[in-house]
């Protein structure tokens, strides 16, 4: 379930979503991040919600590949919920 970024994700479930004391009911949950990789650098915590990328709502690893490899060269703009906060992170 990896990116290629230095991240891996899961789909977020319902108690996932209660243990890490996030709203959000879709999108997908960081399980890993690489320390030295792309992901770590934008700022990527284990236990964020990935959302959308590039206002696109990603649902699992698959997905969101595509919508990162669509924006190409650019930085993909990734919304993430990270405890009752929503941010903005940039990966490229």
């Amino acid at each position: 379930n990896g990116t290629g970024k230095g991240l891996s994700v899961q789909p977020l479930t319902p108690q996932t979503a209660r243990s890490l004391g996030v709203e959000a009911t879709e999108g997908l949950v960081v399980t890993n991040v690489a320390p030295s990789g792309p992901a770590a650098d934008a700022g990527f915590r284990r236990g964020d919600v990935i959302q959308q990328v590039d206002g696109k709502k990603v649902a699992d690893a698959a997905s969101l590949r595509r919508e990162l490899a669509r924006a190409g060269d650019r930085p993909a703009l990734v919304l993430v919920q990270r405890g009752e906060a929503s941010l903005f992170l940039t990966l490229g």
